[in-house]
This record gives C-alpha cells, structure tokens and sequence, in this order.
C-alpha cells in the first residue's frame, strides 16, 4: 500500500514496520508537511495517490465528506482511534496488521474512510 504517515502518526518504528510488510510510505516530515493544514496534507495525499493514516479523525472525516460531495476522489483515509482504556488502543504492530488485513480483504479502499480498529 502506498502511504503518507501524517505528522500526528510520524514515528520511525512505525515506518520500520509499515516497510518490512512490504508498504510504500513517506513521512509527513520527509515531504514538508508539518505544520501544514490537514487540507494541504490530504492535498498531497491525493496527488501523489497514498492514502493517509491519522490519529485526526475529525478533521479527515470532514475532508472525506467534502471530497465525496464536491465529487472528487481519494485515495483512502485510515483513522486510528485512541480510547481512555489504553487496551483498545492499536500498538504499532497493530496499526501494520490493521492495514494488510484490510488490504488483503479486498475491500475498497479509493474514496473510503476506514477505522484501522475494526481491522485487527
């Protein structure tokens, strides 16, 4: 899967991971996107066709939902929610099972807003 690692979710054991299960990533760091709006960063996302995890949830739904109603595309966006119980909460090796279970589903991932949780 091609990916760009948001800057709420920048950690090199993350990208260590993510790349021996065989993903293609940037870093949000890597690619002048810290600090920049979640606009600008899905911006990037799309035009360069990497679909983006984030802790961010409500921000990139409202970008999911405008994307969707001004008719535009997307190459997926993956939420990674954090609960006040730690035990719900996706570890790093979590988040990389979570991404090739759904990738390995078959499910759409183009245009589609996924809780990387329900894919553990």
């Amino acid at each position: 899967m091609r990916i760009l690692i948001d800057e709420n979710m920048i950690s090199r054991r993350l990208a260590t991971r993510l790349q021996a299960a065989g993903n293609d990533f940037v870093l949000a760091d890597d690619e002048g996107l810290l600090s920049v709006s979640d606009a600008r960063v899905m911006s990037w996302a799309v035009g360069q066709g990497r679909s983006v995890p984030t802790q961010d949830h409500g921000d990139f739904a409202d970008l999911h939902g405008l994307i969707q109603a001004c008719g535009g595309h997307h190459p997926g966006i993956l939420i990674i929610c954090f609960d006040n119980d730690p035990r719900h909460n996706l570890t790093y090796r979590g988040i990389v099972t979570a991404v090739g279970n759904l990738e390995s589903s078959g499910v759409p991932l183009p245009d589609q807003l996924h809780v990387l949780n329900h894919w553990r």
